[in-house]
């Protein structure tokens, strides 16, 4: 099986700037990759991976040349990335490629690390398009979550001051990508289950979207049916071949994204996550298609709510995380600006349908919950 998934030719159409490297063996494939190209690496790693095994060649590494993501508080913020840099370019040498390990928050910090290095900016000042960014540091990744799609997108997503945007330029896409399904074996269920439900809504709505690029929309399709098949499948356990298809359905995520965009509910789910800090935009999105019923009934809506029952998992609410009815008219002003998301979904005169009355009663909807 994993031999197969190595000897694999191209099964995504989308041209992807990263060189994908399929592996059996990940660490020690990019180790030795690194040491045939690379002179000097900083590592950015998930720091829930160092208590497993396979991870310990890293921790090896100098002191100077590692930083550990805490993934598990916070997804990664604008001021993460500017002490990073701060702290990289106070040592003696620049390193000639910064390497991310882990889900896709810690591939995001890399990616906004890398870029950042060489741009004068503070991160917070480059959410978003169009700025004028010349390339970075080179960043590559290894994924140890399968569905973000990270691995390849020219976006690098942060918590902002004021809201969460990406980073959104070709220069941010990493170079190089090592995947290996194996390294995904440590993760829990619930991020094993969220992590695909999200790679399950960026195809979903890229298939939907009525900006999308042909070749995203071709390879967001086969990406629905590899996500759909994942997630019908009860998640408790670790197994390599449902590993396989995720990390093949979150390649797809990755490509998809190039060409395609994402809708409605990834609009919802930005004012969602700025309110909660400890909310996962995974979990984010997820309640986001629930509070969408008008939207997506018959389709995401009835699905979550299978994948969920599949796994015995409860139904997310807001304010689980803290989110109510006080957040109202903030989420309302971060939705109201995702403009490219409303115009994927509804197309030309979006702003007809997408008043501040219609969002701010979605979101009183989801709190109400």
């Amino acid at each position: 099986m994993l031999n197969r998934f190595v000897q694999s030719s191209k099964w995504w159409r989308t041209e992807v700037s990263a060189e994908i490297v399929l592996s059996k063996d990940g660490v020690g494939d990019l180790l030795r990759l690194l040491g045939e190209r690379k002179e000097r690496s900083f590592f950015i790693m998930d720091a829930a991976l160092k208590v497993q095994e396979k991870f310990k060649p890293l921790l090896e590494l100098r002191e100077d040349a590692l930083f550990l993501f805490d993934a598990t508080t916070s997804e990664p913020k604008t001021g993460d990335v500017d002490s990073l840099v701060k702290a990289i370019q106070a040592r003696t040498s620049e390193p000639d490629v910064i390497v991310g390990v882990g889900g896709g928050g810690t591939m995001d910090l890399a990616k906004a690390v890398g870029i950042c290095l060489k741009n004068p900016k503070t991160a917070a000042e480059y959410q978003g398009w169009g700025f004028d960014m010349i390339p970075g540091v080179e960043v590559w990744v290894v994924p140890t979550l399968n569905g973000t799609g990270a691995e390849l997108t020219p976006i690098a997503v942060l918590r902002g001051p004021e809201r969460k945007l990406g980073i959104n330029t070709p220069c941010v896409a990493p170079k190089v990508a090592v995947i290996d399904p194996q390294l995904s074996e440590g993760v829990s269920k619930f991020n094993r289950f969220y992590t695909m439900m999200d790679c399950y809504y960026h195809h979903y709505e890229i298939t939907r979207s009525k900006t999308s690029e042909k070749n995203a929309i071709l390879d967001a399709e086969d990406g629905l049916v590899l996500s759909r098949n994942v997630l019908s499948r009860d998640l408790s356990q670790y197994d390599l071949g449902t590993a396989t298809d995720s990390a093949r359905a979150s390649i797809l995520g990755g490509s998809s994204t190039i060409g395609g965009r994402v809708g409605a509910s990834h609009a919802i789910s930005y004012g969602l996550s700025n309110s909660g800090p400890t909310l996962p935009h995974s979990v984010a999105v997820t309640i986001s298609m629930l509070g969408l019923a008008d939207l997506y009934r018959g389709g995401g809506y009835d699905e979550t709510l299978k994948f969920l029952a599949i796994n015995k998992l409860p139904v997310p609410r807001a304010r689980d995380y803290g989110i109510g009815v006080s957040q109202v008219d903030k989420m309302t002003a971060a939705a109201l600006g995702m403009d490219k998301l409303w115009l994927s979904h509804f197309g030309e005169g979006w702003q007809k349908t997408v008043t501040r009355e219609f969002v701010r009663d979605i979101y009183e909807k989801i709190v109400a919950d």
